[in-house]
């Protein structure tokens, strides 16, 4: 499952009546035997998970995002010129920038401010049209 990681999931969850949730798949920990979904952190033990499946791939309405884990997501970002929200903790950050570069621990922003991944989470915003 940690190649889900940064993509939109759904989880059917058993806690008594089956609820389902959606988000961003922020972490997968074998060892502590959790999950935990984005925006907001929430943490789901996998013993309480019925199942866990990619969201649909058709265009839907996604007001905010996706986050940008990966080196290609990096890559497309600043090829596209995307407006990325950036986020560090539960705090916004920029709530609309324009990424230039980046290298494995670095991205350079428009305005020439150079933020470090690991203490950022960068999203991509995006507003999908939706197929009725």
């Amino acid at each position: 499952m940690k190649h889900w990681i940064g993509r939109h999931v759904v989880i059917q969850r058993t806690d008594g009546i089956k609820t389902t949730i959606e988000g961003v798949l922020k972490e997968w920990d074998p060892i502590q035997e959790k999950v935990v979904l984005g925006p907001g952190e929430l943490v789901i033990p996998f013993r309480s998970i019925l199942t866990i499946i990619p969201k649909s791939t058709q265009p839907s309405l996604n007001p905010i995002g996706y986050v940008v884990n990966h080196t290609i997501q990096f890559d497309n970002a600043v090829y596209f010129g995307s407006s990325v929200m950036i986020w560090r903790d539960d705090q916004l950050v920029i709530s609309s920038a324009v990424l230039v570069s980046h290298d494995e621990a670095t991205v350079t922003l428009s305005n020439g401010l150079i933020l470090r991944k690991d203490q950022h989470d960068f999203i991509v915003r995006s507003l999908r049209g939706h197929s009725s």
